[in-house]
């Protein structure tokens, strides 16, 4: 693999991205320095905010950049190369390379980030980095919907209960990387996640058919760790111990799979989203 080709994972919300993004990094995959508690590298999570910033869109109401002027694309793709080669990588790289500046062109190790936003922002990804790896992570969506729209209640939760000050507003209206809710203001249903997640996964499609892309289930991870992690590992031509993916195989719960079906109100849904579900993959 070319030294500044990047791994990039992508796929719906909750639908199992962290658990690769978390296997890979074990595996020797730099993943940045400075991540969320999401695996997520905040450095290039911050530049794909900024990028939907300006389709008017955010990860909970997406748009791709395939329609947009190609003047704009291009001075897009050239601010994005200027930020890349700029001091502020030490959010990637650490704190250390503000006085030996890392390089993304030179980069010496397998390396890439983790954000469900890649899915939108592939096509301009693409451009910065030719040769880029992608990775797309697909869930069976009643279990991305529940597991969705669960966190969706605790954020919202903690969003109500705590306390909001002056600074927090100022803070949001200066910088789209900081506001006073974690919690989206668009989902609050099933039906809202539901619709998302087809969102997601129509754009997936769209990108495995246009571009060279690794689509893989959570599920089929999970029933056989070994095989799936092989598989990942190989598309992207990362050497590995295959001890240490035997000792990473037996560490993950093959009871996440279908976890819904174990829930009576959850099954009613394999019959209203049956087309979704038929599409992507999976039958009732």
């Amino acid at each position: 693999m070319d030294k500044n080709t990047p791994i990039i994972i992508a796929g719906m919300h909750r639908s199992g991205t962290s658990m690769v993004t978390n296997i890979l990094q074990k595996l020797g995959l730099t993943i940045g320095s400075k991540l969320d508690s999401n695996h997520e590298s905040i450095f290039f999570q911050r530049i794909n905010i900024w990028m939907m910033s300006l389709l008017g869109s955010s990860w909970d109401s997406p748009k791709n950049f395939e329609n947009i002027d190609r003047a704009v694309k291009k001075n897009i793709i050239t601010q994005l190369n200027k930020l890349l080669d700029s001091r502020t990588n030490s959010l990637y790289f650490g704190w250390s390379s503000i006085i030996k500046k890392g390089s993304f062109s030179d980069i010496d190790r397998p390396w890439g980030w983790k954000d469900p936003r890649n899915s939108f922002t592939i096509n301009i990804w693409k451009e910065v980095f030719p040769n880029l790896k992608s990775i797309y992570i697909i869930r069976h969506p009643i279990d991305t919907a529940e597991s969705l729209l669960r966190r969706q209640k605790k954020e919202q939760k903690k969003d109500i209960q705590r306390e909001k000050k002056y600074s927090d507003l100022v803070k949001s209206l200066l910088s789209i990387t900081h506001t006073s809710y974690n919690s989206s203001m668009l989902l609050n249903s099933y039906d809202d996640c539901f619709s998302l997640i087809d969102s997601y996964y129509a754009q997936i499609l769209n990108n495995a058919a246009t571009q060279e892309a690794l689509v893989v289930k959570f599920e089929d991870i999970i029933s056989d760790p070994e095989n799936g992690i092989q598989k990942i590992l190989d598309y992207c031509n990362l050497t590995y111990n295959k001890n240490d993916v035997i000792n990473i195989s037996k560490g993950i719960d093959p009871s996440r799979r279908y976890a819904y079906r174990n829930n009576p109100d959850l099954l009613k849904f394999e019959s209203s989203f049956n087309k979704l579900i038929e599409d992507m993959g999976y039958s009732s």
